[in-house]
């Protein structure tokens, strides 16, 4: 039993460091995603054929008589040319060109170089790749549990969730190749999501104890759980017509004005799903001692309300937006884990 202990123990610490690490990420990408800087390395894992990013243009800019390794990427005649084998440059892009020596990148015709979103995409990369090693261990301790004590749900979350970490990489690699295809985005972010609400039941499975809300608000949770995943589902579809204005070149003070006129329809819902948390929060409150885990909602909440009215008010701040973001996974998840509360009166 001891044994048991140590190792469960061992496994919450590991869970709440993976959920801290693909947390991280999220923030990460939502910054990406302010930054404009999801195509700053254009080709996946590596970028623009390097293990380390280019940090000046004239990395990326064709070199006489230069060694280059196979997989490298160059910008040149404002397209995107990558070489096919080892090899040293000549005297002329063009004559190398013509022999063979590089071809045309046939994935997309994305052909920019900027530093700084470069190392703002490569640092989400990096971010991601880490977070991946918290949650190999937490998959292997939670094997270890199942395989001593034939406790094996910690595990199925766990493997769930390396599974889904696997996907989003995968997926990473895609939205790269298709130069950021609008659905694919939305699918990076609902798997980056399974992912934390797979590590968060790993460690209620692992013993971690669960939150505790007065048992009239209980009944509420699942309403409340529906209603803030639907509403987050409908903001990327928010982010995506802004993703199409932003490539057709309008301007960010210009987007409100031109977005589809069903994007307030996201606005208003914000409404619902305030009165549905209001609904399950009442009770605590009314009682006049809001447990912890209430006082956190309303603060998610506000926050979600004070960037939402910076969006309309001040013309969508780049600032607000991976706040906004990460405001509405904390929301979700954290209305996710009070589905698992035990009544408090």
């Amino acid at each position: 039993m001891a044994s048991e202990d140590r190792l469960s123990r061992w496994i919450r610490r590991t869970a709440r460091t993976a959920f801290v690490s693909a947390f991280l990420v999220v923030l990460a990408g939502s910054i990406v995603r302010m930054t404009g800087s999801g195509m700053g390395c254009p080709d996946w894992p590596k970028c623009f054929g390097l293990t380390i990013p280019p940090t000046h243009e004239a990395q990326v800019r064709w070199q006489p008589d230069a060694p280059y390794d196979a997989g490298r990427m160059i910008l040149a005649s404002d397209s995107l040319w990558v070489a096919p084998a080892d090899h040293r440059s000549g005297s002329a892009f063009e004559a190398d060109r013509a022999t063979g020596l590089w071809t045309h990148y046939k994935r997309h015709d994305y052909a920019h170089f900027n530093p700084f979103h470069t190392w703002v995409e490569f640092i989400n990369r990096l971010l991601g790749a880490f977070a991946g090693l918290p949650a190999l261990l937490l998959a292997a301790l939670t094997a270890t549990l199942g395989w001593r004590h034939k406790k094996w749900r910690p595990f199925g979350f766990a493997f769930g969730a390396l599974l889904a970490l696997g996907f989003v990489a995968w997926l990473g690699k895609k939205v790269v190749d298709g130069n950021l295809i609008p659905g694919s985005i939305t699918l990076h972010m609902l798997g980056a999501l399974a992912i934390l609400g797979l590590q968060l039941a790993a460690l209620k499975a692992a013993g971690a104890g669960a939150p505790r809300i007065t048992r009239a608000s209980r009944k509420w949770l699942l309403l409340v759980c529906l209603l803030t995943l639907g509403q987050l589902i409908f903001g990327t579809q928010v982010r995506e017509a802004v993703d199409h204005l932003v490539h057709a070149g309008v301007a960010r003070q210009d987007w409100l004005e031109i977005l589809p006129s069903w994007w307030t329809a996201h606005r208003t819902a914000f409404w619902a799903l305030l009165a549905a948390h209001g609904a399950w929060l009442w009770p605590g409150l009314k009682s006049g001692k809001p447990t912890r885990w209430e006082v956190a909602v309303l603060l998610l909440l506000a926050g979600q309300f004070a960037t939402g009215v910076a969006f309309g008010a001040l013309g969508m701040p780049a600032i607000a937006q991976p706040v906004h973001l990460v405001l509405a996974f904390g929301l979700v998840l954290t209305d996710g884990w009070l589905l698992t509360a035990q009544p408090l009166r």
